[in-house]
């Protein structure tokens, strides 16, 4: 991963801000990083274990149903949608491809996932990194996993958005980088309860412990976990819940309010007092 540039500036928290984004730093081996995720994406090369990605966020037509709002942009360039809202000079494809150079070969991609992007992930992957599911023992495209909500009474969760048939939770792909030994009996779907708890977003945020449950299952103490489109980063918490100070872990989120969020989940967590 490159240093930051000549001109960045470092206050006495350790944040480092520079021309490319603020650095933060989050405890022992961790950072979150507040700038554009493809832009840093592109500084790992062979590095992480695992990359936990959402950018459901940022599909089009997101924006008509949260509050939070993202620079929206089309899966790939032989899909452009004309919306004045939708940006042409960033897609999903080219944020998968930052993934695949990213990640340690063997590593795991884990990409959370909605009715919209999931086809077009998956048929991505199996075009451009492969089909495990063909060939069993190759690299790329491996399961659709997810996560189901459940009520205090143990019912799936109507509570998640649509008129037609409600989702109870979301979709989880699961894809790794050629062949790979990090293999786990781990449910590729989980079950858990929906957080209450917004911390400042649009909407509820995700569970951290079926990350945990993947990240036991995949990902050795010491090694890296990446967190674009981050968010509040469950993926990161669940890194920090299982090693301790033997987690590494980098976010990455264009959005401040995102940090924000993220410091105050990362901080009840821990019971740590903000710096």
């Amino acid at each position: 991963m490159t240093a930051a540039d000549d001109t960045s500036e470092t206050d006495d928290s350790g944040q480092v801000t520079t021309a490319a984004g603020t650095r933060h730093r989050v405890g022992p081996g961790g950072e979150y990083i507040v700038g554009d995720a493809l832009e840093h994406l592109e500084t790992f090369d062979n590095e992480a274990a695992a990359i936990f990605l959402d950018d459901a966020w940022a599909r089009p037509q997101r924006r008509e149903q949260t509050t939070v709002n993202y620079q929206l942009h089309p899966f790939d360039e032989d899909q452009p949608v004309d919306d004045d809202q939708v940006t042409d000079t960033l897609t999903t494809a080219r944020i998968v491809d930052a993934c695949y150079d990213a990640l340690v070969p063997g590593g795991w991609l884990v990409a959370d996932v909605d009715d919209w992007l999931l086809p077009r992930f998956v048929s991505y992957l199996r075009e451009t990194w492969g089909d495990a599911t063909e060939h069993h023992e190759g690299g790329g495209f491996r399961r659709i996993g997810g996560v189901t909500y459940l009520t205090d009474d143990g019912e799936p969760d109507r509570g998640t958005h649509g008129p037609f048939l409600t989702t109870g939770g979301y979709g989880v792909i699961f894809a790794h980088k050629g062949p790979t030994d990090r293999r786990t009996d781990v449910s590729a779907r989980q079950v858990a309860s929906w957080p209450l708890d917004t911390y400042g977003r649009g909407g509820r945020a995700k569970p951290v412990d079926p990350y945990e449950a993947w990240i036991d299952g995949l990902v050795d103490p010491g090694e890296l976990v990446v967190v674009p489109c981050a968010g509040t980063a469950p993926a990161a918490i669940a890194t920090r819940r299982l090693f301790g100070d033997d987690a590494r872990f980098v976010c990455i989120d264009i959005d401040p309010d995102a940090y924000e969020g993220f410091r105050e989940r990362y901080d009840a967590a821990f019971d740590v007092y903000p710096e």
